[in-house]
């Protein structure tokens, strides 16, 4: 049984970060097909990545441990390079990638690793959440990789 997003940050320190996102972008965020999400918890911050399909946007939420809440939002336009980094790929299965560098013109460059969340929290360990976090950032990846104008 999948557990999303939304149920997900609505337990404990998350909580947070939920409230910021719906205050920042209504409940719509969890309920339409215009946005695809996904959250990172570091040691250093929690973080919500979104990707607004019809505005082309990728907005990132970050909150610190002392509560700073930083809205960063990045036009797909600008995206010169996608790159992903896979452990080990497969031709044959699908095979998720652990993360993904993001390059916008100027030289910006954003990093989204989820697994970073498995190491700060052991409920992302649980298989059926790990299955929900990979299959998530995939859905994110391909919907940057559809609102990038080529």
């Amino acid at each position: 049984m999948s557990i999303p997003l939304k149920e997900r940050l609505s337990t404990g320190d998350l909580n947070k970060l939920r409230s910021a996102a719906v205050l920042e972008f209504t409940e719509d965020l969890f309920e339409s097909d215009n946005y695809c999400s996904l959250e990172v918890l570091s040691s250093g911050q929690q973080q919500l990545f979104i990707v607004n399909r019809n505005d082309r946007t990728l907005t990132v939420l970050s909150l610190s441990p002392d509560m700073t809440l930083k809205k960063e939002t990045l036009f797909t336009e600008k995206i010169i390079s996608l790159k992903e980094y896979f452990e080990e790929y497969s031709l044959k299965e699908n095979t998720p990638p652990r993360k993904i560098e993001v390059v916008f013109i100027g030289g910006r460059t954003l990093m989204i690793e989820p697994g970073l969340s498995m190491e700060e929290d052991e409920t992302y360990r649980k298989s059926d959440i790990t299955s929900q976090i990979e299959e998530e950032f995939e859905n994110l990846i391909a919907a940057l990789k559809n609102t990038v104008v080529l």
